[in-house]
Formats: structure tokens, sequence, C-alpha cells
């Protein structure tokens, strides 16, 4: 798989820097590679530097390159974000595939990292593990082939990238959930949990058909896929943060995705609920006001509630409920124009991967449980003057 990565990452807009040091030369020529600058500080440590795709942008700093060295060395490595804060913890890996965290200190440019690399042998140093377009795609066939969900082409990206979605629907069923992710590049915590979350979905076919015999299902996987494979830290390939363009719709991204549920979503048929997965600085879930006229009010309360009884007692179910009118957000477009709940599923830059799962798995249980105690008519809201 790592071939293809890389054949992806030749294919790529973005400018890498890559830089040769005696024997050792660090690059991010690859599908989700970041290095925007390389300096020497000292015989055998170097700083390496990432910047943001444009500015004003929210401050998530992604790095992710590969060292490759002719002798064996011992390395010191500082990781500058362009003046920004460290967030995402430093991951090593030897092929690009399997991960383990690799042990840092701050130093005044920001993490410090050591490592041993063996002669002509390659090390990857990145914010998190890498899951590309590419694995999006092959991915989402292998839960088509093992599933009745079914992968559709939603259009293309600015960068002329598919973008795909998973839709599981019967002819007599009216409502519909909607699950997004990866509108943010950098937040894989987010991502997996939503792997994890759709993978749950498709394997409760047998054990919960009444689901699927009421609910229709439409997953986007990844929004944005220049910004994944181009290693950006927030936008697209417009330097738009699509998290704001909802209802705006001047990116071709958003516009696949609105289009999509225009044509699916049509006729008698309905959303009752949506899911955006994110990750920020602590497991979190943005929902909106039980009052704000979203329906049934109670919904999400609920299924929180149920989802902290079933959940292990480590993980904190935080509910931060608010609005924002007019920023472009999908929580608040999906509020406003269908008057039913969406929730931001946030999910810590680093919570561990075990936990990632877990909550993706209780998470898409417990959800379904409460759609299905939920009666139709209590997902549409009528006025009270009515």
């Amino acid at each position: 798989m790592w071939r293809l990565l890389l054949i992806a990452g030749l294919l790529s807009t973005q400018a890498y820097a890559s830089c040769e040091f005696d024997g050792v030369t660090f690059h991010a020529d690859y599908a989700g590679g970041k290095l925007d600058g390389c300096e020497r500080l000292a015989p055998g440590h170097f700083m390496l530097t990432t910047k943001p795709e444009n500015t004003p942008i929210n401050p998530s700093p992604w790095y992710s390159f590969a060292i490759e060295s002719d002798t064996e060395q011992r390395l010191t490595l500082s990781i500058a974000a362009d003046g920004q804060r460290p967030r995402y913890l430093p991951q090593v890996s030897e092929n690009g595939e399997s991960w383990q965290p690799l042990p840092f200190t701050l130093d005044e440019h920001g993490f410090q990292v050591q490592l041993t690399i063996g002669a002509s042998a390659t090390r990857y140093v990145s914010a998190n593990a890498l899951f590309t377009s590419q694995d999006y795609i092959e991915w989402a066939t292998q839960l088509s082939e093992s599933s009745a969900f079914e992968q559709v082409l939603l259009g293309r990206s600015t960068g002329d990238r598919p973008i795909y979605g998973l839709v599981h629907e019967k002819p007599d069923n009216k409502e519909w959930l909607l699950v997004l992710g990866r509108q943010h590049p950098p937040e894989l915590t987010g991502a997996f949990a939503m792997l994890s979350f759709v993978d749950a979905l498709a394997q409760q076919e047998e054990v919960m058909p009444a689901f699927f015999n009421r609910f229709n299902v439409l997953v986007v996987p990844v929004v944005n896929p220049d910004g994944v494979d181009e290693g950006y830290w927030r936008h697209n390939l417009n330097g738009v943060d699509l998290n704001r363009d909802w209802g705006k719709f001047t990116q071709q991204e958003t516009r696949v995705v609105h289009e999509a549920m225009q044509k699916l979503i049509s006729g008698d048929e309905r959303l009752v609920f949506a899911l955006d997965f994110h990750s920020t600085r602590q497991d979190v879930f943005y929902t909106m006001p039980s009052d704000y006229g979203v329906m049934p009010a109670d919904f999400v309360l609920n299924w929180l509630d149920a989802f902290k009884k079933e959940s292990v007692r480590s993980f904190v179910v935080r509910d931060q409920p608010g609005s924002s009118p007019g920023r472009g957000v999908f929580k608040q477009f999906i509020a406003d124009t269908y008057g039913v709940h969406a929730v931001t599923f946030e999910m810590g830059d680093n919570t561990p991967k075990a936990l990632l799962d877990h909550v993706g798995k209780v998470s898409a249980h417990t959800l379904m449980e409460q759609m299905l105690q939920t009666r139709q008519q209590d997902f549409i809201f009528v006025s009270p003057d009515k």
C-alpha cells in the first residue's frame, strides 16, 4: 500500500521540501506528507518546519516526513510549526503503515524527538498515522463488498479527486441518517472514530435489521480529499475552511455533498439526524440546544445518556450545546435547514486508538437504538401556533 501512497504523492500539487545533509535526507513526497523546510542546527540535530497552506487559519499544524540515511546514526529532530504551539503528538513508523508513539520533549522550536536510523533505512515521523484518500477508497470498497452499503461516486473535488459516498437505502424507507468525515485534514482521531462507527453500523445489519428496514444512511467519509493528500492544516485547495461554507456553497466539496443530499433525500423523504466527525483538544460533542426548535428536543440528550452508560468509565461524555447562525458550520446548517439535530462529534487530538474504536462502536449501537425508539412523527417540527 505504501507504494501506492508514494505514487499518489508524486501527482500532488503541493511543493514539498526535500533536504539532504551528509548522508541523511528528509522529504515528504507521498500522499499526506508535509514538510516545508529543513535546517541543521548542530551535527546530528535538525529542525523540520511545517507551515500552513494559507492564513489566517485555525492552528492545526500537521507534519509528516520521511527520513533516509546512508549510515546508521542517532538523530535529534526539532519539529517547528511556524510559530504555533505543538498539537499532535509525534508518531514513528518503519513502513508508513504501523505506527508507534515517539517520545518527545519540548524545546524553543516545538517538539524535540530522538531516533536511531539504520544504514539504507527509512523512518517516517508524522503527527498521526496516515490515512489518505486512497485508504478511504480501499476501506469503502471492502465495506461495500461485505455489506449492503454501496460505494457511490458523488462528484469530484477542487483538485479533481473523487468524493465517494457510502449509501444504504431501501425503496420504502423515508428517513435518512447522514454522516460526514474529514472536512479538516489533520483530524485523524475523529476519522478513526468515524471508521469504527460506520463499521459498527454495517455489522448490525443482521443483528438489528429493524434499523435498516426503517432508515436509509448516507456516509461521506472524506469531504476534503485534496487537503488530506496535500497534508494541509485545515483548508481545501482554495484555502477555504469547508466547515464555514455550509449554506454558502462557494466550494466544490460542499456543493457535491449538498447536491447528493438533495438528490437522495427527495419527495416525502427527510433527514432525521446528522453527525460530523472532527478532532479537537478533548473529547466533546458540540450539539444544538434542546430549545432551539430541532426535533425531537431531547433526542441527543437521551442518546448521549445511553452512550455514557454503555461506554467505559474512563471516557467522559462532554455535551457542549450552542448555535452559530450565519457562520457556515455544518451542524448549524442542518438544524436550520431540516429542523433536526446534528452533532459535531469531536475526539481528542491524542485520544488512544483503542478508545477511538470503542467510542465509534458504542456510539453507533446506542444511536441506532435511540433512532428506533423515536417515532417517525417525532422527528418533524410542528410550530406551537399550528
